[in-house]
This record gives C-alpha cells, sequence and structure tokens, in this order.
C-alpha cells in the first residue's frame, strides 16, 4: 500500500469517526438554518412498558420535551408535505399508520421510516374497537399490525410494537392483547384537535393554549389533513419561541 493510499485510509477513518459522534439532526440532509433538530431519543422497553401518555406513569421527560406523533396516514396529498417539513427542521417524529391505508401507500409508509422516524400501528380500519366483539377489534388490531409493518419495513415478523387505539378508547382486554403482541400502547397528553378540520391559525392558536398549561409531553397531530400541513410550520416556529425541544421516540 502506498504512502498517499494509508492517508487516505486515516483521513477516511477519521471523518467517519466525526460523523458518529455528530447528532443525526445536524447529519440530516436539507436542514435549514436555525433548525429546530432533535434533542435526543426516549426508548421504550415494549417488554416492561404498558403504555405511556395520559393514564400512564410519567416518561420522565424534562420541562420542554415534545414527543410529535402523526395519526391517520399516510396519504399522497399529505404525508410527504409533512415529511419534508420535518426534514427541513430535522425533525424526527411518530406516525401512526392506519392498516388499509398502509396497504393502499406502501410507498409513502416506507418513505416515512427512511427519513427516520419510528412506525405504530393505529389499527386496521380506524373503528372504535371498544364497541367491537373482542375477536372482531383484536383481529382488527393484528391485521393493522401486519399491514403496517409489511408496508413499512417489507415483511412482518415479531418485534417490539407501538400502537395508539382510534380516539385512545380501548379496553383492558384489549390492551392485554397488545401487550401478547409486543406492543406499548401510547396516548397523548397534548391535542390541539387538528383533526376537526378547522383553518390552521385557529388550531394553532387552540395548540398556544394547550402549551400555556403543559409544558412537556406527547403532541397528537394527524398527517392526513391538509390543514396540518399549514400548521406544521406555525408549531415548530412556537416551539422554537419557547425553547421547546423534540424528543424521538422507540420502541425496543
Amino acid at each position: 500500500m502506498t504512502r498517499d493510499a494509508v492517508r487516505f485510509l486515516l483521513k477516511l477513518s477519521i471523518l467517519l469517526t466525526v460523523l458518529a459522534l455528530v447528532p443525526w439532526s445536524a447529519q440530516a440532509r436539507d436542514c435549514k438554518a436555525g433548525a429546530l433538530g432533535t434533542s435526543r431519543t426516549l426508548k421504550i422497553n415494549s417488554a416492561t412498558t404498558v403504555g405511556i401518555g395520559q393514564g400512564y406513569p410519567p416518561l420522565g421527560l424534562a420541562r420542554g420535551e415534545i414527543i410529535l406523533t402523526f395519526d391517520d396516514g399516510p396519504l399522497p396529498e399529505t404525508t410527504p408535505r409533512i415529511l419534508d417539513t420535518l426534514a427541513q427542521d430535522c425533525i424526527r417524529a411518530t406516525f401512526f399508520m392506519i392498516g388499509k391505508r398502509a396497504e393502499a401507500h406502501p410507498e409513502i409508509a416506507a418513505q416515512v421510516r427512511q427519513a427516520g422516524h419510528s412506525i405504530g400501528s393505529h389499527s386496521y380500519s380506524h373503528r372504535e374497537l371498544k364497541e367491537l366483539p373482542y375477536d372482531e377489534a383484536a383481529e382488527d388490531i393484528r391485521r393493522g399490525y401486519e399491514a403496517v409493518e409489511k408496508a413499512v419495513f417489507g415483511s412482518v415478523v415479531d418485534r417490539p410494537r407501538l400502537f395508539r387505539f382510534p380516539e385512545f378508547k380501548s379496553t383492558p382486554a384489549l390492551i392485554d392483547f397488545v401487550r401478547t403482541h409486543h406492543g406499548t400502547v401510547v396516548n397523548t397528553t397534548i391535542s390541539p384537535e387538528d383533526w376537526r378540520g378547522d383553518p390552521a391559525r385557529i388550531t394553532f392558536d387552540r395548540l398556544r393554549q394547550r402549551f400555556d398549561r403543559i409544558d412537556r409531553g406527547i403532541v397528537l397531530l394527524h398527517d392526513k389533513q391538509p390543514e396540518t400541513v399549514k400548521l406544521l410550520p406555525m408549531v415548530i416556529a412556537e416551539m422554537k419561541a419557547r425553547k421547546m425541544r423534540i424528543v424521538h421516540l422507540e420502541i425496543e
């Protein structure tokens, strides 16, 4: 090996080491100046954590720490635009996908994972599972797991899972079903109710009121809503103004 080749390999080794130490947000492409970024990753152990969010033990988030989540996608009209906004600010979020929509748009479901976001299931059909016969509700959960994971990962295997009940309505038996399938239930603590489809400014005013009362937690948005596409940059700007920080949720 020549001296020049040795020097090149040494420089390459140093560069790779430096990149390994740089936070994800600093490595992300196309991040705009002053990006909010992702401050840290919070890993949830599915074997020991039944659920997080409202109704479950505190996560230990510090003041100003926010976990950003999106429900009801993926949809081609809105989800890619949400992903673009998150990428510009180096933000990693968690997407709870409806199984039948993931089946219909597997390329977008896979794009969410490729962008570095965490994936959860939001059932297959988004029916109110609490009101269904147990076997029918359990099958909807199972089918949702499989549809989302096949779309996102290309296969269905026995893996830890994040699950969000439609409208957060569950039963002890259905929570047990989620648990027996290596799942952790994810509720929310802060919702601006963007599911209403109100103009972005109205929803934003609601969120500011929530932030005035609650200074940390899990924020719920919906990537199927066109107005949420307009809302998200406003939310990010408000978080910057309040010096809030993004925490990325992962399941293990």
